[in-house]
């Protein structure tokens, strides 16, 4: 029993000791920063929202294809376990043209009973104001169904540390082997001061 006691009263006095350290924390040079610091958190006024409307146009086959498969295991349906590479631009208007930005990732056949894909991309922005900035997304989609929604879980550029949502709702395609993918994307990013190296 005195041992608890013991272990819960030198417990008690290192929690207090490091909650006071933290409290007192101090900015110091950055060339004497450690390589791991906890600082207080400094609320930023500068959070700014954005929103996109665009059309994800994927193709399947042919010399113009999008997207490729990179893994197939399993014949039968739903190909669970099949993973996909995909490149696929993002148009401001429905005919192909203004293009926004490429969404470059991975799908993964994740569901055994339908196709289920689970998505992780980037969103790599083409638009001059934009050019390589990202947003990083991930999200789950059923193939054959519409709404989709996918988070955004982060960005870089112009939209570091980004957070949001993306809507899509498939749209009818004048082939099978294309898809068209209506996109609505709202977000809030906060402005970062970049390292001068």
């Amino acid at each position: 029993m005195a041992a608890l006691t013991l272990f819960i009263f030198c417990l008690l006095v290192s929690t207090t000791i490091a909650i006071e350290d933290f409290q007192n924390t101090q900015v110091i040079d950055k060339e004497e920063r450690p390589a791991f610091q906890a600082l207080p958190l400094q609320l930023n006024a500068d959070r700014k929202q954005f929103y996109f409307h665009g059309y994800f146009h994927e193709i399947f086959t042919g010399p113009n294809n999008t997207t490729t498969t990179a893994v197939s295991p399993n014949p039968d349906f739903p190909n669970f376990g099949e993973i996909s590479i995909f490149d696929v631009p993002l148009w401001g208007y429905l005919n192909g043209t203004n293009l926004i930005a490429r969404c470059q990732g991975a799908g993964i056949q994740s569901d055994q009973n339908t196709l289920g894909w689970h998505l992780s991309f980037n969103i790599v922005f083409e638009l001059p104001a934009l050019k390589g900035s990202t947003l990083m997304v991930m999200g789950r989609a059923l193939q054959l169904t519409s709404p989709r929604e996918f988070a955004i879980v982060g960005g870089t550029g112009v939209f570091s540390l980004a957070t949001g949502q993306m809507y899509g709702r498939r749209l009818s395609s004048p082939d099978e082997n294309e898809l068209w993918i209506e996109f609505k994307i709202f977000g809030y990013y906060t402005p970062m001061k970049k390292p001068d190296w």
